[in-house]
C-alpha cells in the first residue's frame, strides 16, 4: 500500500478507523468518507494524529465523487450495523445499507472505474444456520431487515463486477471486537456490551442459557483479510471471514470477567422479545475458501485478543463515554 491512494468509507468507525491506522502506517495516502451519523460509532477521535483527509458525507451523495478521483483502492465499510435498529426503522436501514451503496457504486463506476473495491458484508445474511460450520454455499435467509439490506448491498457489488467490470470483492464478517469499538451502546453486538461490563466490574447478562456459540475475530485480523482480499484473483468473489475456533457466550463472558479482574460476574436472563425474534442461535464460520484462494487465516486467539482490547480501553477510557 506504500504510495497507493486509498478511500475508506465508514473510516471513522470501529473497523474502518483500524484499517486507516494500518494504511497510513504502510505509507498510503488515505481519504476517509464518513457520514458521522449519531449512534453509529464514528468519531474523529478514532483517527487523531493521522495524516488522512476526512470528508463528512453520505456515500450516496454526489460530493464523494471528488474524493474518489485517482483512487487505487476503495474499502467500502459504510453502513448501519444494528439489528434491533433495523427492525425499529427498516426504511433507514435499507437507505443506508442498500440505496446509498447503489449510488456510491455508480459514482465509482463514473469517476474511478479502475479502482479495486473491497466491501464488508456480514455473516448475518445467512440467518439461522441449517448446518455448522457455515460456508459460502449455505443459503442466505436473513432474520432481520439489516441482514436483508446488507445482502442487497453485497449483491449490488457483485452485479457491478459482472455487468460493468468493477473489481469488487465482498467479505462476510463474523463477530468482530477490538480497539476503537463503541462501547456505550447496547445495540452494536454482544461483544462491546460484554467488554464494557467487564471493564466496569459489572454483571454481564446473557440471554437464554448462554450456550449459543460464536466465532469471534480480532479487528487486526479483519484488516489483514481486507488487504489480502485486494488480490486480483479475488475479484468478483464473496468470502466468509471468521475464526477457526468458536466459544459459547458463557465462556466468552467468563473469560472477560477473569481477564478484567474487577469482580464482574455472569448471570443468565430470559430473552427480551425483540432480541429473541432476531437471534440466530449458534453460528460458526467456515473461512476455508478465503484461506485456500487468498491465503488469509486468523492469527489472534480469543484470550490474547480480549486482553489486548481491555488494555486499549484502560489506556483510552473516553471510549466508555457517550459520543
Amino acid at each position: 500500500m506504500n504510495g497507493a491512494v486509498c478511500v475508506v468509507t465508514g473510516g471513522l468507525g470501529f473497523i474502518g478507523s483500524n484499517l486507516v491506522h494500518h494504511l497510513v502506517g504502510q505509507g498510503a495516502t488515505v481519504r476517509i468518507i464518513d457520514a458521522l451519523i449519531p449512534d453509529h460509532g464514528g468519531s474523529l477521535h478514532n483517527v487523531d494524529g493521522l495524516a488522512a483527509t476526512v470528508a463528512v458525507a453520505d456515500i450516496g451523495s454526489a460530493e464523494v465523487g471528488d474524493v474518489l478521483v485517482g483512487a487505487d483502492f476503495v474499502f467500502n465499510l459504510a453502513g448501519q450495523v444494528s439489528h434491533i435498529a433495523s427492525m425499529h426503522d427498516p426504511e433507514a436501514d435499507l437507505q443506508r445499507n442498500t440505496m446509498s451503496h447503489s449510488r456510491f457504486l455508480e459514482t465509482v463506476r463514473r469517476v474511478s472505474p479502475g479502482a479495486r473495491v473491497v466491501h464488508t458484508s456480514t455473516r448475518q445474511v445467512y440467518g439461522r444456520p441449517m448446518r455448522l460450520p457455515v460456508d459460502e454455499t449455505h443459503p442466505a435467509n436473513p432474520v432481520d431487515v439489516n441482514g436483508v439490506a446488507k445482502l442487497a448491498g453485497e449483491q449490488l457489488h457483485s452485479v457491478y463486477a459482472s455487468a460493468y467490470g468493477l473489481r469488487t470483492t465482498s467479505l462476510r464478517l463474523t463477530n468482530v471486537y477490538g480497539p476503537r469499538q463503541r462501547l456505550d451502546s447496547d445495540e452494536l453486538g454482544f461483544l462491546p456490551v460484554f467488554i464494557r461490563a467487564a471493564l466496569q466490574g459489572e454483571v454481564i447478562r446473557l440471554f437464554g442459557d448462554g450456550l449459543q456459540r460464536r466465532d469471534c475475530l480480532f479487528v487486526d485480523d479483519v484488516v489483514e483479510a481486507m488487504l489480502a482480499a485486494c488480490a486480483e484473483h479475488a475479484v468478483g468473489h464473496v468470502y466468509n471471514v471468521g475464526h477457526t475456533e468458536d466459544h459459547s457466550l458463557l465462556e466468552i463472558a467468563e473469560l472477560l470477567c477473569g481477564l478484567a479482574g474487577l469482580g464482574g460476574h455472569v448471570v443468565v436472563t430470559p430473552w427480551p422479545e425483540e432480541h429473541g425474534r432476531v437471534d440466530i442461535g449458534s453460528f460458526r464460520s467456515d473461512s476455508s475458501r478465503i484461506a485456500n484462494e487468498v491465503g488469509w487465516r486468523p492469527t489472534t486467539m480469543l484470550a490474547d485478543g480480549l486482553a489486548r482490547t481491555l488494555t486499549f480501553y484502560r489506556e483510552h477510557p473516553w471510549f466508555l463515554s457517550p459520543r
